[in-house]
C-alpha cells in the first residue's frame, strides 16, 4: 500500500506545478496499466526530477499522500471532514435520489460501502493542513485548463 509520509510545503508546490508535465509525459499510456513502459517511465523520471523530486517514486508517494487528504476534503466548504463523512454524504444522496433505478442505486451503494471499508486514515495531520491550504492550487492542477 501507500507509504504515508509527512509532506512538505515544497513537495505540495512541486506536485501542483508538475501536474501538467506529468499528464503530458503519461501521454497515451492507459491510466489503468500497472507499469508504464520503459520509455514512458524515463519521461516520468525526468519530469519528477525537473520538478524537484528525487525520482518518480518520491513523486508517486507525494501524489498518493495528497490524494489521501483530498479524498476527505469537502469541495463545497473546502474543509477536511474525512473521506468517511464524504462517502456517508454520497450514500445519503444516493438513497434520496428518486430518479435512480433500484438496480443502479444498489450498485452505487454497494460500491460506496466497499469504499468505506477500505478507507486509509491519514496518519499525518500536518498533511491535512498543507493540502487544505493549497486546495485550489491542487484541484486546479487536477483539471488541466481547456486549451
Amino acid at each position: 500500500g501507500l507509504e504515508q509520509v509527512q509532506l512538505t510545503e515544497d513537495q505540495v508546490k512541486h506536485y501542483a506545478e508538475s501536474f501538467a508535465d506529468m499528464q503530458a509525459a503519461m501521454g497515451d499510456a492507459p491510466a489503468d496499466s500497472a507499469e508504464p513502459d520503459a520509455k514512458t517511465m524515463a519521461k516520468l523520471e525526468d519530469v519528477a526530477k525537473k520538478h524537484g523530486f528525487k525520482d518518480f517514486s518520491e513523486y508517486n508517494t507525494v501524489a498518493g499522500n495528497i490524494s489521501l487528504v483530498l479524498d476527505g476534503v469537502d469541495p463545497d466548504s473546502k474543509t477536511y471532514v474525512g473521506a468517511e463523512k464524504l462517502i456517508g454524504k454520497s450514500i445519503a444522496e444516493v438513497k434520496a435520489d428518486k430518479q435512480m433505478k433500484e438496480a443502479d442505486r444498489k450498485a452505487a451503494l454497494a460500491e460506496l460501502e466497499a469504499q468505506q471499508k477500505t478507507l486509509t486514515p491519514v496518519k499525518n495531520p500536518g498533511n491535512i493542513e498543507l493540502v487544505v491550504k493549497n486546495y485550489d492550487r491542487l484541484t486546479g492542477a487536477e483539471q488541466p485548463a481547456a486549451k
